[in-house]
């Protein structure tokens, strides 16, 4: 692996889930390490942050930053054949105006089957930040008896206190609360917000919470919900060292929400307990695991302090320990990849498993899999991608996976393909 590769990776890397490109769905339909590739439809900019999520029937629901000219945006279903083919429904496509503009990854379901996401951009207010654009929205699609979906302004944001620039999907409540986060607005650095519904349609927002920057703000990401109605989330950078933290928001009975800082990243040595997390995942004791892009202590290049690593946050007594479970790049070349990304899917049995952007074979990224033994943490790394150029199968892959009730796996690429990204399925 060259270092200059993964410099630029590492400079692309805050960006890399806004590129724009073609998507093309593929399909892999065999074992691990001979899997073959699929091209089913071209589809249009697959987001690298990946955010596929599967309905009851097994058919998959993801977000696209740009479609057809003129598109600024499409909500998708890939449809799952008795033959074990694909088909495409276009569910609806942004214009950009104030029906928002580039969804963001991580749509979720209602019982009802409505689906319900984020735009980073668009809406009917202009940002005081930035006049010449709009503050993003959070809408709702509804299906409809015919097989059409109507598309539904829920919010729209305005800058300043209520936060601007969502840039992660949703969690619900039972009650059908939205929660989400935005990356700016509040007191500059970010919100945590929740959105009530009301009669007559309408919803009103709450702010949780603000960051300031110096308890964890800059660039809020995506939360998670445990049984108790505690919410978690990250922020990739910010917090004392500037370098990211992991957070967590409880309700008290009086409607009021407790800010607690569960981690600071980049606290060890080197930075030897990672940087700037890129996703939490939590397990059913209520330990939270994850992945950091950067950090480790195995120098990627002369100036890194780290290809990334795998940690578990442990609550013992009302403290959190951070357990290192692997650090990335730890041979040379990066055969178990380097620079993870996105939250890592959890197993029922305990397995873990990711992607990474570079590293593998041909230093086009992995999918990895992480294994708890008797006595440790195993990783392997069942696909490296692109095994041969052109990379029909994808490349640089990133964010979280989809997992379907038989173990297969789904996520996607930015680039590779017919040149512009897929979406993948693996198949263990």
């Amino acid at each position: 692996m060259t270092s200059s590769r993964l410099l630029t990776h590492r400079k692309s890397l805050s960006f890399v889930g806004r590129t724009f490109a073609i998507m093309a769905l593929l399909m892999v339909e065999s074992a691990w390490a001979q899997s073959t590739e699929k091209v089913i439809f071209d589809l249009g900019t697959p987001r690298s942050d990946g955010g596929l999520i599967l309905d009851s029937r097994g058919d998959l629901f993801g977000a696209s930053g740009t479609g057809d000219p003129g598109v600024m945006g499409t909500v998708y279903e890939a449809k799952r054949f008795a033959n074990g083919t694909w088909g495409l429904d276009v569910l609806y496509r942004f214009l950009g105006g104030n029906d928002g503009r580039t969804p963001n990854p991580g749509l979720i379901f209602d019982s009802a089957g409505n689906l319900y996401g984020t735009t980073q951009a668009g809406g009917a207010n202009s940002c005081p930040s930035v006049p010449t654009s709009s503050c993003g929205t959070v809408f709702e699609l509804s299906p409809t008896p015919k097989g059409e979906w109507i598309e539904k302004q829920l919010y729209n944001f305005a800058g300043n206190a209520d936060g601007e620039d969502p840039s992660s999907g949703l969690v619900a409540d039972s009650a059908g609360n939205l929660y989400g986060t935005t990356s700016f607005g509040g007191a500059f650095h970010g919100t945590v917000f929740q959105l009530t519904p009301g009669s007559n349609e309408t919803w009103t927002e709450t702010i949780l919470y603000r960051f300031s920057g110096s308890e964890g703000g800059v660039g809020p990401g995506g939360l998670i919900r445990d049984s108790q109605g505690n919410l978690y989330g990250f922020t990739r950078g910010g917090g004392v060292t500037e370098n990211g933290t992991i957070f967590e928001l409880s309700p008290n009975t009086d409607g009021s929400w407790t800010y607690h800082l569960v981690y600071t990243f980049c606290s060890r040595t080197n930075c030897s307990d990672g940087s700037a997390p890129t996703g939490i995942t939590l397990d059913s004791q209520r330990n939270l695991y994850g992945v950091t892009n950067y950090g480790g202590m195995v120098p990627c290049s002369a100036t890194s302090n780290g290809c990334g690593i795998i940690f578990k946050l442990v609550r013992d007594k009302g403290a959190w320990d951070l357990h290192l479970l692997h650090k990335f790049c730890t041979k040379n070349q990066c055969p178990d990849g380097a620079f993870p990304s996105g939250a890592p899917t959890l197993q029922p049995d305990g397995t873990l498993y990711g992607l990474t952007i570079v590293g593998g074979n041909t230093n086009q990224g992995t999918l990895f899999k992480l294994v708890h033994t008797s006595t440790a943490w195993v990783l392997t790394s069942p696909y490296s991608f692109c095994p041969s150029f052109p990379c029909t199968d994808g490349q640089d892959p990133g964010g979280t996976l989809a997992l379907d009730s038989s173990g297969n796996l789904y996520g996607t690429t930015p680039v590779g393909g017919k040149g512009n990204g897929v979406v993948f399925q693996v198949i263990p």
